[in-house]
């Protein structure tokens, strides 16, 4: 099943900041790396057959704090070109004003973000300052709240809105776009919200138990995402027979161009080198399979080396939001 990425193009106005606002979450404004996310992705084979999607939104604004949603909104929009992402749980109606009326929290409480699995166990990953009594008030106010049940276990504070495997199409809201149901839970400041309760339990046990961060291939792409500094960064498993074992991409953005980091796990050190050269040649002189342009229209490797076991390239763009395009695409950028 293709995986659906859900980038947030909203068109609001400006944003009108201030120095006394609400915070941009996690009580101190903590930025929350991607191989900390991988930490609650359980190891399963679904979960390395597609692809993992993580952004850092703390990063993005820079310091920044919004005076309302819709001012942060703005200001993540205007700071990545419009590229920047939220799982689709979010993306698909933050800009709502009901959003954040049903769930307890808008954009402003978002650190760090993680989408994966999919359908019926595809999971969202929130890092904030998400507040479980203010989101048991929202999802009581929201369509079909007066079903809603709630437990505490072991510290984690777990919501369930709908029966499981089925649509309530009389209680559909901005947060059950076709009446679906809702399971969520809360540990900390980390915010699970999926369909079903096994999706979220696994996630949960997951810090604890094995997940991919503890996939010495996993973590060593995600660390160098991590170290490029990336806003959106994705982990991603081989599609059409590449020689690589895992993929990450990661871009981060600077006014109307962007940067993006390319990390590829190879076998050995000679072939992670062999692919520096080989990624270098194939930027300068292929074209995308989606588009028929040429790489080069819009990219220019700045630099490509081996680490190791690992290719790292580094690469320039004239179109902010490349990275996670390829990825939705299956574009040919990474089979050379």
């Amino acid at each position: 099943m293709k995986r659906l990425l859900v980038c947030l193009l909203l068109l609001v106005p400006a944003a009108a900041c201030s120095s006394d606002a609400k915070g941009t979450g996690g009580g101190q404004g903590s930025v929350v790396s991607l191989s900390g996310l991988l930490a609650h992705v359980p190891d399963t084979a679904a979960n390395r057959e597609h692809v993992i999607f993580y952004s850092d939104l703390a990063r993005l604004r820079g310091g920044t704090h919004a005076g309302s949603a819709a001012d942060d909104v703005s200001l993540l929009g205007q700071a990545s070109s419009r590229a920047f992402f939220l799982p689709s749980t979010l993306g698909s109606g933050v800009g709502d004003p009901t959003f954040a009326e049903y769930t307890g929290f808008d954009t402003r409480d978002i650190d760090a973000t993680m989408e994966f699995g999919v359908l019926p166990d595809g999971m969202s990953i929130v890092v904030g300052d998400v507040n479980a009594g203010s989101v048991k008030k929202g999802l009581l106010s929201s369509p079909g709240g007066d079903g809603l049940q709630s437990e505490k276990v072991d510290g984690v504070t777990y919501f369930a809105l709908g029966e499981e495997g089925s649509v309530d199409i009389e209680h559909r809201s901005v947060i059950r776009r076709i009446g679906q149901p809702v399971r969520m839970a809360i540990d900390g400041n980390t915010f699970y919200w999926g369909r079903t309760r096994a999706a979220i339990d696994a996630c949960v046990a997951a810090e604890d138990g094995t997940s991919l961060a503890d996939d010495a291939n996993y973590s060593a792409v995600a660390a160098r995402l991590d170290a490029a500094q990336v806003v959106n960064g994705a982990l991603f498993s081989p599609r059409a027979g590449e020689p690589w074992t895992v993929g990450g991409m990661g871009e981060a953005f600077k006014g109307g161009a962007s940067t993006v980091t390319v990390a590829l796990q190879y076998g050995t050190p000679a072939m992670a080198a062999a692919a520096a050269t080989a990624f270098t040649t194939h930027v300068q002189h292929d074209e995308s399979l989606r588009t028929s342009a040429p790489w080069a229209d819009i990219l220019t490797v700045t630099d490509a080396h081996a680490d190791g076991t690992l290719m790292v390239a580094t690469l320039a763009s004239r179109q902010p939001g490349v990275a996670f395009d390829v990825l939705q695409a299956q574009d040919n950028l990474l089979q050379f």
